[in-house]
């Protein structure tokens, strides 16, 4: 049988976890009123602080609230930009790819990592684009989306993006950072 995978849990949520469990298992009311006594709530560990996003710089006289409303999130322009190419004409098929890594409990009872894709060859450092796809002409195509406002690459990240983009134009293909589903439109006339 396969493990299933799973991220591993906080050390404090599974006592809780545990705790919740043995206290359902206890039907006698004397002897739940004893584990409850022998093991109170207050010696678990303490529940994970949730990390905070820092504030943008607020500037004077810039309602940038305002600015940021009026963008459209990346997942609201990668999800138009789907849209498109499920649609076009000239596409013969495209592929949303996730990135990252999880991890799954092992037999040997430690947790293991799962890579969703792995480099085989790779002339440069590189990371794969938001979509690939090939069109019916032959071309493959690679779009790495990006929120509207977005200018140009600016990190390790997104160098290695620029990266494969290049190689998929150096192809003969397609290879573009896109912020809208026009400008995509656009590339395909």
């Amino acid at each position: 049988m396969r493990p299933k995978l799973r991220f591993k849990p906080h050390a404090a949520v599974t006592q809780r976890s545990n705790r919740a469990y043995i206290l359902a298992q206890i039907s006698d009311p004397e002897q739940r009123a004893r584990y409850e006594r022998d093991h109170p709530e207050s010696n678990l560990a303490p529940l994970p602080v949730k990390r905070t996003r820092t504030p943008a710089p607020q500037f004077p006289g810039v309602d940038s609230d305002a600015i940021h409303a009026k963008q459209p999130l990346e997942a609201e322009v990668l999800r138009s930009i789907a849209d498109l190419l499920a649609v076009h004409p000239q596409v013969a098929f495209a592929v949303r790819q996730n990135s990252g890594m999880a991890s799954y409990e092992a037999k040997s009872g430690r947790y293991a990592p799962v890579r969703f894709y792995a480099w085989i060859k790779r002339p440069a450092p590189m990371t794969l684009p938001d979509i690939w796809g090939q069109l019916k002409d032959g071309r493959l195509l690679a779009l790495e989306v990006k929120r509207s406002g977005w200018t140009k690459p600016y990190d390790k990240r997104e160098l290695q993006q620029a990266a494969f983009l290049m190689l998929i134009r150096s192809m003969g293909g397609i290879g573009e950072f896109v912020t809208s589903a026009e400008q995509v439109e656009e590339m395909l006339r």
